[in-house]
This record gives C-alpha cells, structure tokens and sequence, in this order.
C-alpha cells in the first residue's frame, strides 16, 4: 500500500455512536495521527443522512481516502455518498473504518471490533483490499432512483424488524441486543408477502417471509443469514425464507448464529450478479439497517471491484 503518511484523509465521524467514549477516542485518534504525520480534515455528523451529504462533498473536492468513524449505518451513508458523487470512478478511493456502533456487521466480518486502538493500529498498518458494493434500482413516481449497500438488503421480516429497531431505539436508546429483541417481538406474528424474483434463467414465484442478498455474511449483530458471502467475489449471496409454520421457525432460529441456517428446508439460496424482485408496496425494504423509501420492482445488483478498503 502506498505509505499513508503521503495520504491526506477526510475523516466522516457520527458521535451518536458507542457515544460513552466519543470524546476518548477521538482524542486518542487525533494524537496517533499527529504523531504519525497524517493530514486530515475532519465533519460530524448532525442528522440521519448526513454522512452521505459530507462523503459527496469530500468526494467532490477531489480527495480519496476517507475514515469512518460508527456503525453500518454510517458506513452506508458514506458510500452512498461516494458512489453518487460526480467523481466517475470510485475505484481509485479507499476508505477506512473504525468501528463505533452498535451491530458492527460489516466490521465484524474484518475482524474489527469496538476496540478502537487495534482498528486504528490496522488504518496504519493494514492492507488494501478491493471489495464490491451492492446497488438498488427502482422507480420512484418515474424517476430513476439508486440506494447502495455495502454489507446487505433486507425485504419481509428482515426489513420489518430493522423498522422496529428503529423505534425500539428512539425509546430506549441504542443497544447492542436491541434488533434479537425487535427479532423475536416480530417473528411470530409477521405476515409472509407474495413476491416474484428472476436471476439468471430462473424464476421464483413464493412466498416470502423473510429475505436478506448479502456482500458480507453477517448481519442483525452477528447472525449468519448468508454465510458463504464474500465482499470481493463479484456475487451477491441470497437466501429467501418461504412461509414457515411455527416449529420452522424455531428451528431456524438457532441457526441463525451457527451458519447452518441454509441447511432448513424452508430456505431457497443462490448466488447472482443481479437479480429483480416485484413485492407489494407494503413489504419493506432496508439496506445496512437503512429503510429504503422505494416502490417494487426492485433491481437488486452488485458493482465488482467498486472501491478500496483498509484490511487487517
């Protein structure tokens, strides 16, 4: 990797996550980087959405190397940023993350963790690797529209259960084993949609009670929807629950965290470079625990080799 020290850095930061040593870490952060020589500029971020609007403006000023400090969300809102910003192609950016949310899926799969210093240590000292990003197309009231992913999208019970995170969260605050709560408050009682999927020569036409297409293999905190996702094979993996009955259910539920979920026979799996999707309006969407504000069809693609990232 070119010495990082040469690089100049555009640091994307969301206080609202792991908020209890926000103003430890960055300290720490800001002393290793002087130390090290690295230049940076630095925003926080004030409103959902935000990290999206500070990654297009970086972008746009021509820099190429961004950090980001917080959670899968903000890690999405960052690319999201990235990949709409008039810059032609991404692939010559690299991005960095250090972990400071809650679920942490898509650092998980790096082995970055919490722990800031080791995931700082690894900005200085990692490797480069060129992964893919993930893209929804749909119509909105006839206009074109695209949300990017970097970790995984949701529809059914997936994307319902990240809606009830949501409010859960603006109640209680942000935790870690808040979305196994919304889980198993919604599990039970979620209604399976009607939905038609074409990928490759091949139709499926079931019903759907849960559905998740993944770049990396964890998500929901851990669990293993997909997990033989790989973020830099070109494919999206994706696994489709049909409508199971009650025993199904707890069945499946344990292996959610064992990677044997694909093994229940409920479950359809495949791999795809693209595939579309027609559901009624009434099943949600969500994107890196994002609900996307779309309208079926969707094309469900992923973009090889769309950007780089700071590995251990």
């Amino acid at each position: 990797m070119e010495e990082i020290t040469t690089q100049h850095w555009a640091i994307i930061i969301n206080p609202k996550s792991g908020k209890k040593k926000f103003r430890q870490q960055n300290i720490y952060l800001f002393q290793i980087l002087k130390e090290a020589g690295i230049s940076y500029e630095y925003k926080m971020t004030k409103f959902a959405g935000h990290a999206i609007k500070i990654a297009r403006y970086f972008a746009e000023k021509h820099f190429q190397n961004f950090m980001v400090l917080g959670g899968d969300g903000t890690m999405s809102e960052v690319i999201n940023g990235l990949l709409s910003a008039k810059i032609g192609n991404t692939a010559q950016l690299k991005i960095a993350l250090i972990p400071r949310g809650t679920g942490n899926d898509w650092g998980r799969f790096w082995g970055l963790t919490r722990d800031y210093k080791h995931s700082i240590d690894v900005f200085l000292k990692g490797k480069l690797q060129t992964i893919d990003i993930g893209k929804i197309d749909y119509d909105m009231e006839g206009e074109k529209e695209s949300h990017y992913f970097i970790n995984s999208v949701g529809l059914g019970l997936d994307a319902a259960v990240v809606n009830l995170t949501h409010r859960l969260k603006e109640i209680f605050g942000s935790h870690s084993f808040m979305y196994t709560i919304s889980l198993l408050g919604a599990v039970f009682s979620y209604k399976p949609h009607q939905v038609k999927i074409h990928y490759d020569d091949k139709i499926i036409d079931e019903g759907m009670f849960t559905m998740n297409a993944a770049n990396g293999c964890y998500s929901g905190g851990g669990m293993k929807q997909n997990p033989n996702a790989l973020p830099y094979d070109g494919l999206l993996d994706v696994m489709m629950a049909k409508t199971p009955t009650f025993f199904d259910i707890l069945n499946a539920l344990r292996r959610l965290f064992n990677g044997k979920l694909l093994e229940h026979p409920v479950i359809l799996s495949f791999q795809a470079r693209n595939f579309d999707i027609i559901c009624d309006d009434n099943a949600l969407i969500e994107a890196d625990g994002i609900i996307v504000n779309g309208l079926s069809p969707y094309k469900i693609s992923v973009i090889p080799n769309a950007i780089q990232m700071i590995v251990p």
